[in-house]
């Protein structure tokens, strides 16, 4: 390929990425890179002076220890060295003579930026020959790197407002999956006035994208690349979405890079021995194999060196992340053995249980409330049937559940095999979002007519409906004013709810109707060790599962349930206890009470 700038452009006619590395006149004996990782250096910096295709933006993903920052430093170095080849870089690419040619520096601090991204790529600028003896540059000044020509090398604070007017041909973004994200946030305009949601990785990377697109898209060359890494976190975060959309709708001039540790590191570091690792998913939790040990038909295993396997012994989420480079739903999952979440739905198709309405998951802007399904819900039954609501208003997903008890299994006590239990099995035969918006507010009085339609229209029996609490005060008076009981029940406050639900997955206590929406945020549900509360990760959700698990909760908290438990000793007798009615109570009373 010929040349496609001619040479009296250049002050000095650059040198290839490889000769970059290599010669000792840049940072040749300064840095060694594992030969893995030279096809990523050569991948990321093209020979754009010969015609080859530019790279204009870079993801790099995967596990920790695979040279995502060096590589991003040193092509944003080896980049800042192409514009000092030029004799006029602001006239090469048509800027004003004043114009501050900046690459920006960002990580989730500025702590971690001057640390992680500044001071070593400093260092290695100024230990370069090339530098020492061509190029000039604020000595005394150690906040910022400011060369001859107007080009500055800048750790910044990340956010868009810090790059406003600046000419930006490249920059590096660090560990954007765990820079910060705000529901109904100030920092972005919402429908109505109010908030929106802001993330600050999308923010950042979409102004300082439409920076370099407006600044540096030069016909007869191209130079410039902007770094986005982070190590992996949760699915669905900012870099697994945009190396999403890169394989989704081709983009040209794009480089993605995700490695696992053992692939980049040299080989003399491992001994040779494996081990088999069951990789988790949404049926199955991340496990070390033994030798002879099945697998499911669906489960993907990996051979990873056998110097990893105590790591993944320990916190197999966490190995899966750090050294695989693999997304998980949840870090520190609260439902552990996600298998069980799969039976459960199991179980519900094998008793054939049917969502009971059109739409399980609704936006009210494009729909109303869902329709009951005439021939899924059964009549005038007099089986006693539990609601938990989590409200909302306008933001996020108002979640139902329907629960009824399905009778009594015995369990067994795994430290007293002498000591079985019966205890409750419990049947969610309907659990649904419906998704508000401030254009379409969820009307609680419609809410409430509509559920009530189960006892009008279907006769059901509608023991208690339960509330985690927000904005319910109206809505409890009117069902009890209906003869129905109401309940608080949060699941902020304590644990205990959940901690029920997960041993009646773990016990096989519990069926549950078809939901993709539901099975995801069991999966993802989190355990949050510092409040001990359970939670879901950014951008995830628990709408659905907080109200199955506050319908099952008031289920397994109501009088009727609690009367019937009790131990069976090993004569076959049982030894329930019925528990009487508190007095003083007054249940309120309604021609809906059964």
């Amino acid at each position: 390929m010929a040349p496609i700038i001619a040479a009296f452009q250049f002050r000095r006619f650059p040198v290839t990425i490889e000769e970059f590395v290599a010669n000792e006149e840049f940072l040749g004996g300064r840095i060694q890179i594992w030969p893995a990782l030279m096809a990523d250096l050569k991948a990321l910096n093209p020979n754009v002076l010969v015609g080859e295709a530019p790279v204009h933006e870079a993801f790099l993903g995967g596990a920790t220890g695979t040279g995502k920052s060096t590589l991003a430093k040193i092509t944003l170095l080896y980049q800042l060295y192409l514009l000092t080849c030029f004799r006029n870089p602001r006239a090469q690419f048509g800027l004003d003579p004043t114009t501050r040619i900046v690459f920006p520096l960002m990580s989730t601090s500025p702590d971690v930026t001057r640390r992680v991204l500044y001071e070593p790529l400093r260092e290695m600028f100024e230990s370069m020959p090339y530098a020492q003896k061509h190029l000039t540059w604020d000595r005394r000044r150690s906040s910022t790197l400011e060369i001859e020509g107007g080009i500055h090398v800048v750790p910044l604070i990340a956010n868009q407002e810090a790059i406003l007017g600046q000419a930006v041909p490249g920059a590096i973004l660090d560990e954007v999956n765990f820079m910060h994200t705000v529901k109904n946030s100030t920092r972005v305009a919402g429908p109505r006035g109010q908030g929106g949601y802001y993330d600050q990785a999308e923010e950042i990377y979409r102004e300082i994208s439409l920076r370099r697109k407006s600044r540096f898209l030069n016909p007869a060359i191209s130079i410039g690349c902007i770094i986005v890494s982070s190590s992996t976190r949760y699915q669905g975060d900012f870099l697994d979405r945009r190396i999403q959309e890169v394989d989704q709708f081709q983009r040209q001039n794009v480089v993605v890079r995700q490695h696992k540790r053992y692939e980049v590191a040299p080989q003399e570091l491992y001994c040779g021995e494996t081990f088999r690792l069951l990789v988790g998913g949404t049926r199955h939790r991340t496990a070390v194999l033994a030798d002879d040990q099945e697998t499911p038909n669906d489960a993907h295993v990996e051979l990873v060196p056998i110097e990893y396997q105590e790591e993944f012994r320990r916190d197999p989420e966490r190995a899966l992340q750090t050294i695989m480079g693999i997304s998980v739903e949840s870090i520190t999952p609260f439902i552990g053995r996600r298998e069980t979440i799969t039976e459960a739905f199991e179980e519900g198709e094998q008793l054939q249980l049917e969502q009971w309405v059109d739409l399980p998951d609704v936006i009210l802007e494009d729909h109303d409330l869902p329709r009951w399904l005439d021939e899924a819900i059964p009549r005038n039954s007099d089986t006693p049937r539990f609601v938990h609501i989590d409200l909302s208003h306008t933001g996020d997903a108002c979640g139902i559940a329907i629960v009824r008890a399905l009778g009594r299994v015995n369990i067994t006590d795994p430290e007293i095999l002498s000591a079985i239990e019966a205890k409750p099995m419990f049947a969610v035969e309907t659990a649904l979002s419906i998704q508000p918006s401030p254009q379409a507010e969820l009307n609680f009085a419609h809410l409430r007519r509509w559920l009530m339609g189960l006892n009008t229209r279907f006769g059901l029996n509608i023991h208690t409906v339960s509330f985690d609490g927000y904005q319910s005060v109206e809505m409890r008076q009117a069902f009890r004013s209906a003869g129905v009981r109401t309940k608080l029940i949060s699941l902020d406050r304590s644990i205990e709810p959940y901690s029920y639900l997960r041993v009646c997955l773990y016990e096989e206590r519990i069926a549950i109707v078809e939901s993709d929406k539901l099975r995801n945020e069991l999966v993802a549900l989190e355990w949050n060790q510092e409040s001990d509360k359970v939670d879901h990760p950014p951008r995830g959700s628990k709408d659905i599962a907080d109200a199955v698990c506050g319908a099952v909760w008031s289920a397994a908290t109501s009088r009727e349930l609690r009367n019937g438990g009790g131990f069976i000793d090993e004569a076959g007798q049982s030894t329930e206890t019925r528990r009487q009615r508190p007095q003083g109570l007054v249940r309120p009373q309604g021609p809906q009470r059964r």
